[in-house]
């Protein structure tokens, strides 16, 4: 079991308080704070939840806990407990948004340097996250316990998170990741063996092939073409020719331009948009300037040689005057960039225009130049060239299906080796594939076995497993402790009952021997079972080895009970063990239980003893 002490409690300027409160919290037994409405009791409890969670249960923001009747610009706090053998103090100090928190174990710190993860070692110290502990620790009228106003599924997730039932369902969640996990390995082995065998059954290896001989072209065709080339130098001259003057023909036919296109006028005041863009680079230039000047400009408080303190007035004041005409500069050229950017977009505009205008005086002059250079003397078409004409076609011919022949002996002999080579790898593959096929099968079957044991795991540790087998017990052994608890606050009259239906806790109370739902029990009735169902689930925790607190704040519950039942609460918390009670009530004293005063003076509170 972790036993929580929490011993001492100092504290300035937070909620109504002032500076200087302290407030022992481990002394055993019953203590009445007596004060007014609106002093301050309540608080108390928040101040303890804010300092040790770094939050409270009334949700109220940082900057709405300093008290500002107290003129103070802060607020702090000390916490002194122990868990165990283990001596610990929090204290926090909050200024503006700025809250620095420190923590000793044993007189050594152990802060982290970020505040939340300080917070977060302090919530695995204790083993107790924030609702637990202010569930455990404060009951008001308002504030009731989760386990009672819950719904039936939120009220088992209740007790699975407050018997601390959630490290086996987190070793489930971690099994079924685990089991997802192996679970797709073999469904991807699957996969890849039925690819395997896909291949094995539906690829056959063909048979290799051989290469055909291949005979040399001959060569005496390409010369007699050459030679017949030769005589026709003249025909194929006046056919150049003919070509030339047909290219001039189909070049001027295909130009276009409009005879009638206007130059486009230059921008009438280019050099004084020129001045305004030389101004801008230069205040740009000057900005830049400016701000490395400002960059370089090293202000230092402490002379770095002596460790004397050097006036550095003047170099802040040349700061600040450099920062100023750096606005200066920058508010003067953003006001004249848009009007020179206007500028060049129309300048843009005529600068396209002219080269539109420029292609189209190319074009024409380009027509007069072809016009000049066509000989309209010279005929469209070709002379006819006759036998030898034909004869060059026919040994073309044949020296080109010579040639298909040789390239086709080349691809074919090409194709052999390409074919040979893929047997080659297809042999190999198979012989690969058949050995990975072995490997495959294997580690399915050890992956298949491995699924198998982590479900059996993975059922063991769902909510139906081990946490339904031990909430089962659990909250048997809460029945009676409530019952034990409730006899005595009501006499025997009422007991509960709990009905644990799958992912359904049911509460049903039973009054003089007859069931009725716990929702039409009176405010009196109903705060006699809040309080033995707080006090059973303390004691059961401690029973089971989980965290015990020694404190318990009880804010205005007695206002629903009876004399015979507040009686009843007073005797039955002073037999609690090692329990500090601190009972809050506007309405009710005892002359047997001691009493701490809460006053109230200008709106700032103060614990008088």
């Amino acid at each position: 079991m972790t036993s929580i002490t929490l011993k001492n409690v100092k504290f300035s300027n937070m909620f109504s308080y002032g500076a200087a409160n302290t407030l022992d919290l481990n002394n055993t037994g019953i203590t009445q704070l007596t004060a007014t409405n609106g002093s301050g009791k309540s608080s108390l409890a928040l101040v303890i939840q804010e300092l040790l969670f770094n939050k409270n249960v009334k949700n109220i923001k940082k900057g709405d806990i300093l008290n500002r009747f107290s003129g103070a610009k802060t607020w702090n706090g000390t916490l002194l407990f122990s868990v165990d053998d283990n001596e610990y103090s929090i204290t926090v100090n909050r200024a503006g948004a700025t809250t620095k928190v420190i923590l000793l174990e044993d007189g050594v710190d152990i802060s982290d340097h970020k505040v939340l993860d300080t917070y977060k070692n302090i919530q695995d110290i204790l083993g107790l996250n924030f609702e637990i502990f202010s569930q455990l620790t404060y009951q008001s009228s308002t504030d009731l316990l989760d386990f009672l106003r819950a719904t039936d599924i939120n009220r088992k997730k209740f007790l699975i998170n407050l018997f601390n039932l959630n490290k086996y369902i987190e070793i489930g969640d971690k099994l079924k990741f685990i089991n997802s996990a192996v679970d797709r390995e073999i469904l991807g082995l699957t996969g890849e063996l039925k690819s395997i065998n896909d291949f094995l059954d539906n690829t056959s290896i063909p048979e290799t092939q051989q290469e055909v001989l291949i005979e040399d072209i001959d060569t005496s065709k390409a010369v007699r073409v050459a030679n017949i080339q030769q005589e026709l130098i003249n025909i194929n001259t006046t056919c150049m020719r003919i070509d030339k003057n047909n290219m001039y023909i189909d070049e001027r036919n295909s130009l276009k331009f409009d005879a009638g296109l206007d130059k486009p006028e230059p921008y009438a005041d280019i050099a004084a948009h020129q001045t305004l863009k030389f101004d801008l680079m230069s205040l740009h230039r000057d900005i830049a300037a400016l701000k490395i000047k400002s960059l370089h400009l090293k202000i230092a408080d402490i002379c770095p040689s002596c460790g004397q303190d050097i006036d550095n007035s003047h170099l802040l004041k040349l700061k600040a005057d450099i920062q100023a005409e750096i606005e200066t500069k920058t508010e003067q050229y953003n006001n004249n960039l848009p009007a020179a950017e206007g500028v060049d977009e129309v300048i843009e505009t005529i600068r396209l225009a002219t080269i539109v205008w420029v292609d189209n005086n190319k074009n024409m002059k380009r027509f007069e130049e072809l016009s000049q250079l066509i000989d309209t003397t010279i005929a469209v078409e070709y002379p006819d060239a006759n036998a030898l004409s034909d004869e060059v076609k026919e040994l073309k011919s044949a020296i080109a299906t010579a040639k298909q022949l040789f390239d086709a002996g080349i691809a074919h002999n090409k194709g052999v080796s390409a074919h040979n080579a893929k047997v080659l790898a297809l042999e190999e593959q198979k012989s690969d594939f058949l050995i990975r096929q072995h490997a495959v099968e294997s580690n399915i079957l050890n992956k298949s076995t491995e699924s198998t044991q982590l479900g059996i795991l993975k059922k063991a540790f769902s909510p139906s497993g081990i946490v339904a087998f031990k909430l089962e017990n659990l909250t048997k052994e809460l029945e009676n402790a409530i019952n034990v608890y409730l006899s005595v606050l009501s006499d025997g009259q009422f007991q509960v009952e709990f009905t644990l239906e799958k992912e359904k806790l049911n509460i049903s109370v039973i009054n003089n021997g007859i069931k009725s739902p716990i929702e039409t029990m009176s405010g009196g009735e109903f705060s006699r079972i809040q309080t033995s169902v707080l006090l059973a689930i303390r004691s059961l925790l401690s029973k089971l080895g989980g965290s015990s607190v020694n404190l318990l704040f009880l804010d205005e519950i007695t206002g629903v009970l009876d004399s015979e039942g507040k009686e009843k609460l007073i005797e039955i918390l002073q037999a609690e063990n090692e329990l500090n009670v601190f009972l809050i009530s506007h309405d009710f004293t005892h002359p047997l239980i001691s009493k701490i005063s809460i006053n109230k003076d200008n709106n700032i509170s103060s614990i008088a003893g």
